[in-house]
This record gives C-alpha cells, sequence and structure tokens, in this order.
C-alpha cells in the first residue's frame, strides 16, 4: 500500500497502520528527524500558545506538491481547555464544512457538489470519524478533532487522507 493513499475510495474499513503506509511518500531515512518524516512531514517544531502553558507540536512538509501541517495538542481559543490534533492542507478552496453525526461525514449546506458526492461514498464509520469538524476555504482544508480518551488517538491519519482527496476533488 505504500504511497497510494490516492487509490483508496474509503479508508474506513482499513487499520489506521494501513493507512499510515499508503500516506507514505517518501523512503524511509536511516536517522529519520521526525516520526512523520516518510509522510513527507520531516520538520517539527514546537509551537507556544496563547490559549494555556502547554505547547504544541507541528509536523510540517510538503506533499504531492501542497504545503501541509499536522498539529498535536493545540488548543483552540473556542474550545478552551480541550486540546485537540490537526491536520491542514494549504489549497485553496470554496467556503465549505463538515462535521461527523452519528459516524457519517456531513457536509453543512452550501457545500459544493464534489464535497457532497464525495461524503456520498463514506461508510459511517463512528471509530474513524468521531467528532471530527473540517472547514474548507482561501486557507486550505482544515480537519480538527478533541484528544479525548475514547478517541481513535490515531484519527489524524485518516484526517490527512480526508483533507487531501477533499483537495483533490475541489482542484486545489
Amino acid at each position: 500500500m505504500r504511497g497510494r493513499a490516492a487509490e483508496i475510495d474509503d479508508p474506513s474499513a482499513l487499520d489506521w497502520e494501513v493507512v499510515w503506509e499508503a500516506l507514505k511518500t517518501e523512503p524511509p531515512a536511516d536517522s529519520p528527524g521526525t516520526i512523520t518524516q516518510e509522510l513527507g512531514l520531516g520538520e517539527e517544531r514546537e509551537l507556544s500558545q496563547t490559549t494555556t502553558e502547554m505547547d504544541a507540536t507541528e509536523f510540517s512538509g510538503t506533499r504531492n506538491g501542497r504545503e501541509v501541517a499536522l498539529r498535536m495538542g493545540v488548543v483552540p481559543s473556542a474550545w478552551r481547555d480541550r486540546g485537540a490534533v490537526e491536520v491542514q492542507v494549504q489549497a485553496p478552496v470554496v467556503p465549505f464544512q463538515l462535521r461527523e453525526d452519528d459516524g457519517r461525514l456531513i457536509a453543512q449546506p452550501g457545500a459544493p457538489s464534489e464535497v457532497e458526492e464525495f461524503l456520498a461514498g463514506l461508510a459511517p464509520a463512528p471509530d474513524v470519524w468521531r467528532d471530527v469538524e473540517v472547514e474548507g476555504g482561501p486557507n486550505g482544508i482544515l480537519a480538527r478533532r478533541p484528544i479525548k480518551m475514547k478517541a481513535n488517538p490515531q484519527g489524524y491519519v485518516y484526517d490527512l487522507w480526508l483533507v487531501e482527496r477533499l483537495a483533490d476533488r475541489l482542484g486545489a
């Protein structure tokens, strides 16, 4: 599956390790600088935050010609003290919003038809999509989910697949 993420129509039936392998774009390194090096996210930095005293970690790089960032431990101002994991692809798109509802990703009114068609092909998967929120716009596509005890700790792997497939669909 290595490097074949674009061939996956719906990752919800796959273990996160399979999706992780499919997302790899870089060859293994003898001494990788980050755990995400093979994903093309070889830059790691600590992020200070105004919403909490805790630092977050960002892994970033270029994937498929687009800048991508994975942020762990971010505390969005609207969420107060709840930490989150974010995946962002810098690919300007028509504005849209998605949210999870009973394991299914649902587009909010006004989403482009390409988004609706794409979501129709995804099976309900509460363990994969639980609590994820996605928004697209001129700054790219951002998937965010809270860090929770009952959440999938590798949910960001599915989120990376999702934001890249949405960017592909929307021609970004």
